[in-house]
């Protein structure tokens, strides 16, 4: 599954507005389609990890997939706070998109919150 590590850049999208974090649907094929992943948030380093999980796992989010993109999108406005302690400079109104990169045989994509693009959406 994880083949395509190397040059593979796993992406994710953080709408502040939405307090939601979309899974885009390449990044959730790399970790080998996962019907449940645990987001670990690293303040010290502002990153946010991405990992493999399962059922028993009480941390785990199950990956509900959009039916039109195949994405998954996770809502946590507890998350959303963390975010904006993470990074004062985000706007609460916009979306950001992070790229990250896959931690060989972790099963895991780990994201750096100050790599983030804003995005505009109408």
């Amino acid at each position: 599954m994880m083949e395509n590590a190397e040059t593979f850049r796993p992406s994710i999208m953080v709408d502040m507005k939405k307090n939601r974090i979309r899974i885009h649907k390449h990044t959730l094929r790399v970790l080998g389609d996962p019907d449940f992943v645990m987001l670990i948030v690293n303040p010290e380093e502002h990153t946010l990890g991405i990992k493999r999980s399962t059922l028993d796992d009480k941390r785990a989010h199950r990956v509900h997939k959009s039916t039109v993109k195949k994405d998954c999108e996770l809502y946590s406005k507890s998350l959303m706070s963390a975010f904006r302690e993470l990074c004062p400079d985000w706007d609460k109104r916009k979306c950001y998109r992070i790229e990250g990169e896959i931690v060989a045989g972790e099963n895991m994509a780990v994201f750096s919150m100050m790599d983030s693009s804003c995005l505009v959406i109408e």
